[in-house]
């Protein structure tokens, strides 16, 4: 038997608080630079070294791309930071789902009250979906929200035809 196999990546926008973060450090780093210029001193400006190279370092990581992975029943949840560093976010068994739909769509209605973990780009243009599910280790149900691309829809409705739902 062949096994069903997708994956999808998708570039998470800049949310406002990335980017009041990115002007916060950058405004710290000029005034700790003024301090050790106005005040002359070493230790402050080797300070302001310090935080730019910190900077260097932690500024790739405002890049945030999800990589969903589905294979055979199981649906992967991956963040890519920075292009390099990745985690696994979640791991869900597509049978314990209720139900997979877009956002907008009805099938989703009795599940609007859950809380929502979201794993999409946040582009308003985007299509993005819903799985109501139980997590593993949680008592709740919750909503995951993602952009899956037509490929690995169609293979998630072709394993689960009752409890997918694949929009226009």
């Amino acid at each position: 038997m062949e096994q069903l196999y997708a994956e999808t990546c998708v570039k998470q926008k800049t949310t406002l608080k990335a980017a009041a973060l990115k002007a916060l450090l950058i405004i710290g780093i000029v005034l700790l630079f003024g301090a050790g210029f106005f005040l002359q001193s070493r230790m402050v400006s080797l300070l302001g070294v310090a935080a730019i190279i910190l900077l260097v370092w932690y500024w790739p990581r405002f890049k945030v791309e999800w990589e969903y992975v589905f294979c055979d029943g199981q649906l992967d949840f991956d963040r890519i930071q920075g292009g390099q560093s990745r985690k696994t976010m979640l791991r869900v068994d597509l049978q314990n789902a209720d139900a997979i739909a877009p956002m907008d769509s009805h099938k989703l209605d009795g599940y609007r009250h859950l809380p929502v973990r979201n794993f999409s780009s946040l582009n308003a243009d985007a299509k993005a979906y819903g799985i109501a599910i139980r997590e593993e280790g949680r008592e709740e149900k919750s909503v995951l929200v993602f952009e899956p691309s037509p490929k690995m829809l169609n293979m998630i409705h072709s394993k689960y035809p009752d409890k997918t739902e694949i929009g226009a």
